[in-house]
């Protein structure tokens, strides 16, 4: 199988804000992908997200989107690129009519018969008021004004914070119809693991600043087990330095396992008492060290 070319390439990404450095990271994300960028409270995921807009510049490294570099071409990627985040709020105009039909006027794009239908669809009235609107209305406006241009890349950072069951459900939906068109990728972030494991066939989990693993969602939750290792006495076996371990009991350990790792052997001669498949969830905390 041909790999479908890269429609975002990062290389050597590196931003510093304060004491919080994101990377250098470097990956590529290939046309046709919906990509789910995981990791804790902190980890970097927003930063990186906004850089790959356009909000703020990368103090070093390149950002390409369908062509385009940032921040070179920062107007036209905006205008190839969905961005929702829970950051954006929309005031003017007064209504969700208003707000859409003005923010509507600056792409060319603008599917106003698409837009109505997702009004709809999300459970908003244009005449609804945008004072004192609640944060899942804000979300909802936001997807609204995404998801009715004809866009080359979505970027979607936790897009399912304040929405209800029903909503989640129509998200998901639309962003499978989006990927119907060739030529496009969306990259969520979500703390919902088992939404994003159905939606995504591939995963990125970041973690204070570092890419710690990219690649399919199946081969990655794939490439790791959980083994329990029988201790011998109450002393923990010496385990290899890139085996995690999980859990520990009275008399036995629980280890994340890679299957890719040149030190499983070492790992496989211990007393091995079960070995588990894991699921995205727990591959995730085990990377990020909150399994424990």
């Amino acid at each position: 199988m041909i790999d479908a070319p890269a429609i975002i390439t990062v290389s050597d990404l590196t931003h510093r804000i304060g004491l919080f450095q994101l990377g250098p990271v470097s990956f590529t994300v290939p046309e046709g992908s919906i990509t789910a960028l995981i990791g804790p409270n902190g980890a970097g995921k927003t930063t990186l997200l906004d850089l790959l807009f356009g909000l703020g510049w990368a103090q070093h490294g390149d950002i390409a989107i369908a062509g385009m570099q940032q921040p070179r071409d920062q107007v036209r990627i905006k205008q190839r690129v969905g961005f929702v985040s829970p950051d954006l709020t929309y005031q003017t105009g007064g209504t969700v009519g208003g707000a859409i039909d003005f923010i509507g006027g600056f792409y060319p794009d603008w599917n106003a018969q698409e837009c109505d239908r997702l009004i709809a669809l999300f459970g908003l009235g244009r005449k609804d008021k945008l004072a004192g609107q609640s944060f899942g209305t804000r979300i909802k406006l936001a997807l609204i004004v995404a998801l009715a241009r004809d866009t080359d890349v979505l970027l979607l950072d936790e897009p399912t914070t304040g929405l209800d069951v029903g909503s989640r459900r129509h998200l998901f939906a639309e962003l499978l119809a989006y990927m119907e068109k060739p030529g496009r990728a969306v990259i969520i972030s979500s703390h919902q693991l088992n939404d994003l494991e159905r939606l995504a066939d591939r995963v990125a989990v970041l973690n204070g600043g570092q890419l710690l693993a990219l690649g399919s969602t199946a081969a990655l939750v794939e490439r790791y087990q959980q083994w329990d290792v029988v201790l011998d006495g109450s002393m923990v076996p010496a385990l290899p330095g890139d085996m995690r371990i999980l859990a520990r009991d009275v008399d036995r350990v629980r280890v994340m396992a890679d299957l890719d790792s040149p030190q499983l052997a070492a790992l496989e001669r211990l007393d091995i008492a079960a070995r588990s498949p894991m699921s995205l969830e727990e591959v995730y905390l085990g990377l990020t060290g909150e399994a424990a």
